[in-house]
């Protein structure tokens, strides 16, 4: 018994010495804290992505009219053969990976597969030969296009070639087929 008579005084003492030294530790460290030093008035600014397309090379916009792929032939070779050239230019601050979508149903009066309708993206040194159906390209543009694999660097403008080719099986029938109102359309996203 003698000692938990002991004991109390002695838990009493130590609740004491942590109350002290809780408070003197708090004011030591009040003490040794420095006043603010501030950097002020900062500015946060994004990136700009600015895409434009030519089809000469000199005048770059945000539209220019597009071309007619004639004398396709189903199941053969993508015309035309050397492809009709285009120019995207970044005027962004930026490097911008470049997608391709087809903004709206193109008028389709035959009924063509539009899945089975191709359309050739190259570049001129042949660094790839990308092909995308338009049903592709038009399921795409709901999510901002369809990924070409290829980058446009800051200020840079680059070259590509658009064919057009057609599987055997797209449409049957032996009367020739139109498909227009083929809205093209590229957008960067940046990298």
């Amino acid at each position: 018994m003698s000692g938990f008579k002991n004991f109390k005084p002695l838990l009493r003492a130590a609740v004491v010495l942590g109350a002290v030294g809780t408070i003197t530790t708090a004011g030591t460290f009040a003490a040794l804290q420095s006043q603010q030093s501030v950097l002020a008035g900062n500015t946060i600014n994004s990136a700009t992505a600015a895409l434009s397309v030519s089809t000469d090379n000199i005048t770059f916009g945000n539209s220019k009219t597009g071309f007619s792929f004639n004398g396709i032939i189903p199941g053969g070779a993508a015309v035309p053969v050397s492809g009709d050239a285009i120019w995207l230019q970044n005027g962004g601050s930026t490097n911008l990976a470049i997608k391709a979508a087809i903004s709206s149903t193109p008028a389709n009066a035959s009924n063509v597969d539009l899945s089975k309708v191709f359309l050739h993206i190259t570049r001129p040194n042949n660094s790839f030969d990308q092909s995308f159906s338009l049903k592709s390209l038009i399921d795409g543009y709901a999510t901002g296009g369809v990924a070409i694999g290829d980058t446009i660097n800051i200020s840079a403008a680059a070259q590509y070639f658009l064919r057009v080719s057609m599987s055997s099986d797209a449409f049957s029938g032996s009367n020739s087929v139109t498909i227009s109102g083929v809205d093209l359309v590229f957008t960067g996203t940046a990298q």
